[in-house]
């Protein structure tokens, strides 16, 4: 019996994602060898991380299909080391350069990805006394080969005298931002992208 209602709790997951709407996102997402790999190294606390390009196309049509008044930066990418990252704990003993040394020999831009769910990640504030809600939708990823680019940058932060802990590599949540209604929201706001997140299925997101 204790089996048996484990057995329906792992369930649970998978049928309220099957209970969920779905979107449209073209199989093209995970072509993005083409796309060219665009460095950041600016000075300041947001001025450097790692991403890696995804092809904006197919993102466009996820996006035409949300609901509301929505922005996008016309463009799509996976952030693989956030600023906040570089900045608080790598910097001390990687540079950028290395990192995007990285990258580029383990191909980033060739790295695949599993397309999980449309996440939706939601923060309520305050304007002019009211209550409004702040809305920013995402596509959550699974991706072995950009966890590897975190791990291979961990083992040179530890090769170069940092301090194993003071990095996860595995403290990781890739996802495709597709739009938010005044801004994109962060884990600083509250948001995780995660699993927990997905609100709806996505259909044609088979890995390529």
């Amino acid at each position: 019996m204790k089996k048996l209602i484990i057995g329906l709790l792992g369930l649970v997951p998978l049928l309220c994602l099957a209970a969920q709407p779905s979107y449209y996102l073209p199989n093209q997402v995970h072509n993005n060898q083409a796309q060219p790999f665009v460095p950041h190294h600016k000075p300041g606390q947001f001025g450097s991380y790692l991403t890696m390009t995804v092809n904006y196309t197919p993102v466009k049509t996820l996006f035409e299909q949300l609901p509301g008044l929505l922005k996008n930066r016309g463009e799509a990418h996976v952030t693989v080391i956030t600023p906040v990252e570089f900045y608080q704990v790598l910097r001390s003993k990687v540079t950028i350069a290395q990192i995007n040394q990285i990258a580029l020999q383990q191909q980033i831009q060739a790295s695949t990805f599993t397309a999980v769910c449309l996440g939706r990640g939601q923060k309520k504030s305050k304007d002019k006394g009211k209550t409004k809600v702040e809305s920013t939708y995402f596509v959550v990823i699974n991706s072995d080969d950009l966890l590897n680019i975190r791990r291979k940058v961990h083992a040179l932060f530890v090769k170069q005298g940092g301090q194993a802990e003071a990095f996860e590599p595995n403290h990781f949540y890739p996802h495709i931002t597709v739009g938010f209604s005044s801004k994109d929201l962060h884990k600083s706001d509250g948001v995780i992208k995660d699993r927990a997140a997905c609100i709806g299925q996505l259909q044609d997101n088979n890995e390529t």
